[in-house]
């Protein structure tokens, strides 16, 4: 019977966990869209410190080589990938328009794929939301192609931002129902 209390003890506290995480992202989903230009540098840096650590990997790993021919290979690789990660922190006004840049072709792939996806589903209810979102990702990308380079100040933190908020209301919401069953349980 102990078990059984530990393993609810448990639950409560991860439904607690998820609370709180989903706060926090909510938090930093509401700073990042008020301040898209902080977060858009920000996202920049940490995507040029992953190539950098990329980059670091490769060379290490080229070091565990069968044989010399492929081993100069992977640490060409890797010193590329750390030249790259290093341009992109130096000059980080140039990355975020390319990151702007791409963000646009995704947006507006995104949505050729979705509207095509739609017209698959045709006969199942709702597939007109599918063509809805594919259309929205379109005009998303194409606005974001009109504004370049511009959009690069406001559409990266602005985009992140909105996925934190996203993400931290569904943590709120999992975790406030997993509190409410967990509550239901203990009553009975």
């Amino acid at each position: 019977m102990k078990y059984t209390g530990d393993f609810v003890d448990a639950l409560h506290a991860g439904a607690r966990t998820m609370l709180t995480l989903g706060i926090v992202l909510v938090i930093l989903g509401i700073l990042s869209i008020v301040t898209p230009w902080i977060s858009g540098l920000v996202v920049q840096a940490v995507v040029g410190l992953i190539v950098i650590g990329a980059g670091v990997t490769w060379t290490v790993f080229s070091f565990h080589a069968k044989s010399w021919g492929s081993g100069l290979w992977e640490a060409l690789v890797g010193i590329l990938a750390v030249i790259c990660g290093v341009i992109m922190l130096a000059h980080p006004l140039v990355n975020l328009a390319i990151l702007t840049l791409v963000l646009a072709a995704y947006f507006t792939a995104v949505g050729i794929l979705k509207m095509i996806f739609s017209f698959q589903l045709k006969p199942i209810p709702g597939w007109g939301w599918v063509l809805f979102n594919g259309v929205v990702s379109i005009l998303l990308g194409i606005f974001i192609t009109y504004q370049w380079p511009f959009s690069g100040t406001w559409a990266v933190g602005i985009f992140v931002g909105v996925d934190l908020l996203f993400g931290g209301f569904s943590l709120i919401r999992t975790g406030s129902v997993s509190e409410h069953v967990l509550r239901g349980t203990a009553a009975r």
